[in-house]
């Protein structure tokens, strides 16, 4: 059944719903509910057992979700891990290897073909919108990336939102050349983006306190939002997190300021954590952790197993009533060397990594309804009559027979239209410059 006018029988995250759901919630946040869809709407939400015969589909207790947003991705280096290969798995390393491969192969044209294979892939999987961070370190590679972005964006409109954010150190935004790439982010539509961290014994916070009121400013003169990589690290040290909320505070700013990663915050002492929670909050920050690549990245020990997860404070930061959004980070590059831009893998394993099990019927908005948010999309990420009836339906009824499984079998539903759409092959990138067929 192609267009269905009708799904019967299915669990909705309770979480996703608006206003709250026609019935009793079960002890995992889920909800049973007929959906009515019409003309690629949603048109109710209604009880189980109102939804006619005749040309319905029939879940049998299966979930439906709402198409997912992944807020924190890089799309612009994606699938680069046969030519820029790091077995070491460190930090550094991939900093080194990405930046090499950047001079050495990033040309507009090799770009946009990694940059779409990883639209196509997580379309595929369910993905409605989607914000990359495009490198900008480089002298000149801003110009090229951000030239991919504006065509990407344009030509996935109405299948995939996407936004990008600029990354490089704020160092970058010094002077002249600040203000350029300022205005050139201004002028593509993007956001404003860059890196903080500790970066050793000699730390001045009092110029990183400088740079964050520049660039607090350059963004507010330009009405643009802020997404930040911050203290993606393991050292205790590193409390950049707490400066970006007290500038935050400072400049009174009125756009949005999302800051991922935030792993040291995991190290540190509970009143040190709990100041900055606060802080956080306080200022309005959102947060977004990608607990695949941190696990997989930090705490590294040559030839030996890493002694921590390198996830932040997932469960205080929201208990605390901070924004919190899961998201897929690095594909099948130096960072790291997996991944298919699958929402519901980051989900299931976030869930397993954070021990997010108790709460559990909290958490989808965090693939949803919360970087929806931040991005800007009120009519993603949530189940609401006149939403679009972009829809993902499982088989599992459970969280446990959801989490399980891959769940490979899902049906997409665009426009209330089921999906044909499958994942691209590898072998399609084959003929870009320096990758092997075997690799």
């Amino acid at each position: 059944m192609m267009t269905p006018d009708w799904i019967a029988n299915a669990r909705l995250p309770a979480a996703t719903l608006d206003p709250p759901p026609p019935g009793p919630v079960d002890a995992e946040g889920l909800v049973l509910a007929d959906l009515k869809l019409d003309a690629g709407r949603i048109a109710a939400i209604a009880p189980p057992g109102t939804a006619p015969a005749e040309g319905t589909l029939d879940l049998d207790g299966g979930q439906a979700w709402p198409c997912f947003v992944d807020l924190h991705t890089h799309l612009d280096k994606g699938q680069i891990w046969p030519r820029a290969a790091n077995p070491e798995g460190t930090l550094d390393r991939a900093r080194e290897a990405t930046r090499a491969d950047t001079i050495a192969h990033w040309s507009a044209e090799d770009v946009a073909a990694r940059f779409e294979f990883g639209l196509r892939a997580a379309f595929a999987h369910g993905t409605a919108a989607i914000r990359t961070h495009v490198d900008a370190g480089v002298p000149g590679q801003a110009a090229i990336t951000l030239g991919v972005f504006r065509d990407l964006r344009d030509r996935w409109a109405g299948r995939v939102t996407v936004q990008a954010a600029t990354l490089q150190l704020l160092e970058l935004y010094d002077g002249e050349a600040g203000e350029r790439l300022a205005d050139l982010v201004a002028e593509s539509g993007a956001i404003l983006g860059g890196l903080t961290r500790r970066t050793g014994p000699d730390f001045d916070a009092a110029a990183m306190d400088a740079r964050l009121d520049r660039l607090f400013a350059l963004a507010a003169a330009r009405g643009l939002d802020l997404d930040l990589h911050v203290d993606e690290n393991g050292d205790p040290e590193s409390r950049t997190l707490a400066q970006v909320a007290r500038a935050a505070l400072r400049s009174r700013f009125r756009g949005r300021v999302t800051c991922g990663h935030c792993c040291s915050l995991a190290v540190q002492p509970e009143d040190v954590a709990a100041e900055t929670i606060a802080l956080v909050r306080d200022a309005g920050l959102h947060i977004v952790s990608l607990p695949m690549i941190n696990l997989y990245l930090q705490g590294r020990i040559p030839g030996g197993t890493p002694r921590w997860r390198g996830v932040t404070l997932l469960r205080e930061l929201r208990a605390a009533g901070v924004p919190v959004a899961l998201a897929s980070d690095n594909c099948r590059d130096p960072f790291y060397a997996f991944g298919d831009l699958d929402a519901l893998e980051v989900f299931r394993e976030s869930v397993r990594i954070g021990h997010l099990e108790a709460e559990i019927g909290a958490w989808p908005t965090a693939v949803g309804r919360i970087p929806a948010g931040v991005m800007g999309l009120p009519d993603r990420g949530v189940i609401r009559v006149g939403a679009p009836a972009d829809l993902l339906l499982f088989r599992g009824r459970s969280m446990s027979e959801l989490l399980s499984r891959p769940q490979s079998d899902r049906i997409v539903l665009r426009g209330g239209r089921r999906s044909d759409a499958t994942p691209p092959d590898h072998r399609e990138l084959d003929a870009l410059r320096g990758i092997r067929g075997d690799a």
